[in-house]
């Protein structure tokens, strides 16, 4: 499996202890962005320099480690999920924010296309990516059906894992393949031009 096919789970891979209901959010980032940057064919392609990378390493363990603790204090003191889950999700757009910051104006429009690539027609849940292809109404509509028939699945199997009942490897199996069943139902609302488009939005594929 090529290392963005990998990344297309990253956020569920670095917060596995969290009651996440998504691995997909509607946002123009919908998973963890320093992630995404510490695959070692995406900083080739961007040509992070040494600071750079020390950078987003220190911004990668800061959010596990906030996030880990956001999980901790959950758990103990019995917080609402949809309260935790909003401030891990508070977290996890600062820690975004702050790794954005690090790219240079050029690399910031090269790591899109990267991101695109990595999500695949997941990405049809971000704004931007939904008014550059120019969905009418109905298809914006059908998307977020899609996303939140998603949010279900996501819960009941992280919290089958969070139950002890299937193994890390076997989550990140199911998750795997019930993402690419619901960017394959996205792909599906789109016309061939919309295709063609988003395919352009994608840029050069990352050498590997």
């Amino acid at each position: 499996m090529k290392p963005l096919h990998l990344v297309a789970l990253f956020l569920s891979a670095v917060l596995s202890v969290a009651p996440l209901r998504a691995s997909t959010r509607a946002t123009d980032y919908p998973g963890s962005v320093c992630i995404l940057l510490g695959v070692d064919k995406v900083q080739e392609d961007l040509h992070l320099n040494p600071k750079q990378k020390a950078r987003l390493a220190t911004l990668r363990e800061d959010l596990k480690e906030k996030a880990r603790a956001l999980t901790e204090k959950a758990t103990k003191d019995s917080i609402p999920k949809i309260e935790s889950e909003k401030e891990l999700f508070s977290l996890i757009d600062t820690n975004n924010d702050q790794s954005l910051a690090v790219l240079s104006a050029p690399q910031l429009v090269r790591f899109n296309q990267l991101q695109n690539q990595a999500l695949g027609y997941s990405m049809l849940v971000s704004p931007k990516i939904q008014s550059a292809l120019q969905l009418t109404a109905k298809q914006s509509a059908s998307i977020e059906g899609i996303r939140l028939k998603g949010l279900e699945f996501v819960a009941e199997t992280n919290k089958t894992f969070l139950n002890g009942t299937i193994s890390h490897q076997k989550r990140m199996e199911l998750l795997r393949n019930y993402r690419l069943e619901q960017a394959e139902a996205m792909m599906r609302v789109l016309t061939s031009e919309q295709r063609k488009k988003f395919a352009e939005l994608s840029g050069a594929p990352l050498k590997s």
